[in-house]
């Protein structure tokens, strides 16, 4: 995909472009600058490649009807499916693979510049934890793989691709703010209402555990394996409802 190399491209010089803020000389803060940024790419360079790679691994093959000639031989929808959100998933996680090693060589070259703070005046003054950056990145992986079972459900029916696009990006921004949204509902059956419609969409900001790379929280086992549960819980609903969709779907 011509997407996903021109996205991958741009996370590295992103990150690349970080390091020459030396000039500044913003000490420590500067690897949590590079941090954050590296973060940030991730996060909406990674959503735009997941909505995008699956609604073309999935609705292309319905666009163009090579659906068609796969369904004629032992395969159930349901296997279809579930092949293209793997390999969407796959996809994902190669991405976000390559930004992570990116942000990483970027954080260990910055830091690698910095000669006059030591290990210790750096863990001192914060410092970023390679094992935050890549706890970071793995729950990364599991936000886009909901978000994939997400468009996949919208792709399932469309009739359009640009309807499934907009749709999962639709999904993306009401989950990136769903945290906010419940603290705004008031009392009431209608708030009541609305606030339990607003459960059919995942919360992907608790994704973000930037914190622990800074040293600001720890995680324990039993919070990350919640996490992981409630990514497989999301997207297991939203890829049932897209094999139901796609199984009375006709062609």
């Amino acid at each position: 995909m011509r997407l996903f190399l021109l996205l991958a491209v741009s996370g590295i010089v992103s990150l690349v472009g970080g390091l020459y803020f030396q000039e500044f000389n913003l000490g420590s803060s500067e690897l949590r600058f590079i941090a954050d940024f590296g973060f940030g790419a991730m996060t909406l360079l990674g959503s735009i490649v997941t909505v995008v790679a699956t609604v073309q691994l999935l609705y292309g093959e319905i666009e163009h009807r090579t659906i068609l000639p796969i369904l004629s031989k032992p395969v159930s929808r349901g296997e279809f499916l579930l092949g293209k959100l793997l390999g969407a998933w796959l996809t994902i996680c190669s991405f976000i693979g390559i930004l992570t090693l990116a942000l990483l060589a970027a954080l260990w070259i910055r830091q690698w510049q910095m000669p006059d703070l030591g290990e210790e005046a750096l863990l001192e003054q914060g410092a970023v934890s390679s094992s935050g950056v890549l706890l970071f990145a793995l729950m990364q992986c599991f936000r886009l793989m909901v978000l994939a079972s997400v468009t996949a459900f919208f792709s399932a029916y469309a009739s359009s691709s640009l309807f499934a696009v907009f749709m999962g990006f639709f999904v993306w921004v009401i989950g990136q703010l769903r945290g906010s949204l419940d603290a705004q509902w008031g009392e009431g059956i209608g708030q009541s209402l609305l606030k339990t419609l607003t459960l059919l969409i995942p919360d992907f900001r608790i994704f973000d555990l930037g914190a622990y790379a800074f040293g600001e929280a720890e995680a324990s086992l039993v919070s990350l394996l919640g996490l992981v549960l409630y990514a497989v819980v999301y997207a297991a609903l939203y890829g049932s409802l897209a094999a139901v969709v796609l199984k009375n779907r006709e062609f």
